[in-house]
């Protein structure tokens, strides 16, 4: 097949999507298949356009024998709704024009959600090139946007819904990440045979499980702690208010928090940490990829967490990374959403409600306590991502959908 796959991260960028979707175009190329990759500018997570990108407005590179165009992105620090939605907006508009403009012959379209805009641009592409239509949606809009309450118009939430339910009309197929995706769009009258689920992904290969003792903690000057991480954006979904009342309850009991990441809450986290004297929670920046695999092995246990009001319409894919690493996951996220039942159905931690600190609290003092039960919990992680959610077994399940 000839694929466009049009996503707004690709390396160099290398936090987030822009890791899993590289590793894709590279496994489809792998698979003999010609891919071609339509994304921005690199900024993310700084929100700065990266040296040796500047200035730019279309460009086209090679990266591991892939071809990528480049079309312009409004990079801004900014992480309110509205400068982000002017950046994922100039990256939707200027995509259409330069993938117009590339004259790109295909056999499908691969767009990756959100931003929503980009399925209409996609789909002009698709039209262009005589291809079919394939979305593939990471967070559902405008519900997200609805429900944190960043989108109040009632005519511009009737505005995106319209958008959202013609983008998924428009579509030769939809895949999502989880079964509560799948239930969101059959509500919204999208034809269950449109449908694919396909979870994100880890690759086993590249984050092993590994010591315990290792030089991530011996810089940090760990010693015997029971360590609990949170590593990605401290954005507003993150909600990690209720990690920092259970480290003020769990005082003197030998738990250090690591929170490792970055975003519009990082600030004022921090200021809360230190007006509560919690010495026991420590900020970090992100890690570099390459040592992604360490820090997780130094964590006893690894937190994710979602924002109430937002966890039935995002499941943060970083909790494929901590299955790999066979370290237990602690879920803060309520207990209808598909976060808390991925936990619950890998039998790889706990889950706990996400205003809860004092159960938050509890359920870390008893994984102190029982490292046994802690190894059990993270080798059961390791053992369903192997056989549920590794990066082949997704990769392959994509392939089918494209052909």
């Amino acid at each position: 097949m000839r694929i466009i796959l049009v996503s707004n991260y690709f390396p160099p960028e290398t936090v987030g999507a822009g890791i899993w979707v590289h590793q894709l175009a590279c496994d489809l190329r792998d698979r003999g298949h010609q891919v071609t990759v339509l994304t921005g500018f690199p900024s993310y997570p700084q929100g700065k356009v990266f040296a040796g990108y500047r200035g730019g407005v279309f460009r086209r590179e090679e990266i591991d024998g892939i071809q990528v165009i480049r079309t312009y992105t409004y990079a801004t620090p900014s992480k309110r709704f509205w400068p982000r939605f002017l950046s994922f907006g100039s990256f939707c508009a200027s995509s259409l024009i330069g993938g117009l403009a590339a004259r790109q012959r295909a056999d499908v379209v691969y767009a990756i959600l959100p931003p929503l805009p980009l399925g209409i641009s996609a789909w002009a592409m698709a039209r262009a090139a005589g291809a079919r239509l394939v979305v593939n949606v990471q967070d559902i809009y405008p519900d997200i946007a609805v429900a944190m309450g960043f989108l109040r118009n009632r005519r511009a939430i009737a505005f995106f819904r319209r958008m959202e339910r013609w983008i998924y009309r428009a579509a030769d197929r939809v895949v999502v990440v989880s079964d509560g995706f799948r239930r969101n769009l059959e509500s919204k009258g999208v034809p269950a045979n449109k449908i694919a689920v396909v979870p994100n992904w880890a690759d086993p290969r590249a984050i092993r499980p590994g010591p315990r003792e290792n030089s991530f903690r011996r810089e940090l000057g760990i010693n015997g702690e029971f360590v609990v991480l949170y590593s990605g954006g401290l954005s507003h979904n993150s909600h990690l208010d209720p990690v920092l009342e259970a480290a003020r309850r769990l005082k003197g009991d030998g738990i250090l928090f690591l929170i490792a990441g970055e975003g519009v809450h990082k600030a004022r986290l921090e200021r809360q940490a230190r007006e509560s004297g919690l010495a026991s929670v420590r900020f970090l920046p992100f890690q570099p990829l390459e040592r992604y695999p360490e820090m997780l092995a130094a964590a006893d246990a690894t937190l994710v967490t979602l924002h109430p009001a937002a966890a039935c319409a995002s499941l943060p894919s970083k909790i494929y990374k901590q299955m790999a690493a066979a370290r237990p996951i602690v879920a803060l996220a309520p207990p209808e959403s598909d976060l808390a039942r991925l936990v619950e159905t890998g039998r790889c931690g706990w889950s706990v409600p996400c205003n809860q600190p004092e159960a938050l609290a509890r359920v870390l003092r008893q994984a102190a306590r029982d490292r046994q039960d802690c190894a059990r919990r993270g080798a059961n992680g390791r053992a369903y991502l192997e056989r549920e959610c590794s990066r082949s077994f997704c990769v392959a399940a994509i392939e089918q959908t494209l052909s």
